[in-house]
């Protein structure tokens, strides 16, 4: 009996050092990259009981200093989870413009139909403000059941050239 409480001791204590480790790490693309993978893994074996996982503010899938986070939309644009902007949820987002006039989950789906994951750039508010920043994500496609999902991450104020030389085999949506 006492193996298994050390060895349930041992599990809490590395699940909790693995978030808090993710939560004190800066932003990057990377990380981003890295989360959106983990989470659409865990969609792709889970479904819709992911989401639950993923929102969890608390969760390995907030981090960067509480920055980065993943949302999840479906094939047709509409919103199934989102952490930051929960209004957005049930919403079809296809027709939505940034302020550059780009179509920005359109183009999202474009991609991930195409390549299946890469990386997007376009404007959108940081959390808690109303101007819009320049922000990259990338986006991954999976399927559970019959279900298709885009799984995604951003960053701010890194642009698509920044992307490009980091991740030059990376797929990137150009208009």
């Amino acid at each position: 009996m006492m193996k298994k409480n050390q060895l349930v001791f041992g599990l809490v204590l590395a699940i909790i050092f693995s978030v808090s480790v993710a939560y004190g790490q800066a932003l990057t693309p990377e990380l981003c990259k890295q989360k959106a993978k983990a989470a659409a893994a865990l969609v792709q074996a889970e479904g819709k009981a992911a989401f639950d996982k993923i929102r969890d503010p608390k969760g390995e899938f907030r981090f960067g200093d509480g920055k980065g986070y993943i949302w999840i939309h479906d094939m047709d644009g509409v919103m199934l989870m989102h952490p930051i902007k929960p209004k957005l949820e049930g919403r079809n987002l296809s027709k939505l413009r940034d302020s550059k006039g780009r179509y920005f989950f359109a183009a999202m789906n474009e991609l991930v139909n195409e390549k299946k994951e890469g990386w997007v750039s376009y404007y959108w508010p940081k959390p808690g403000e109303k101007k819009s920043s320049p922000k990259v994500s990338y986006v991954v496609k999976v399927q559970h059941g019959g279900d298709s999902y885009v799984v995604g991450s951003g960053i701010y104020d890194v642009t698509i050239e920044d992307i490009k030389a980091k991740f030059p085999g990376d797929a990137v949506y150009e208009e």
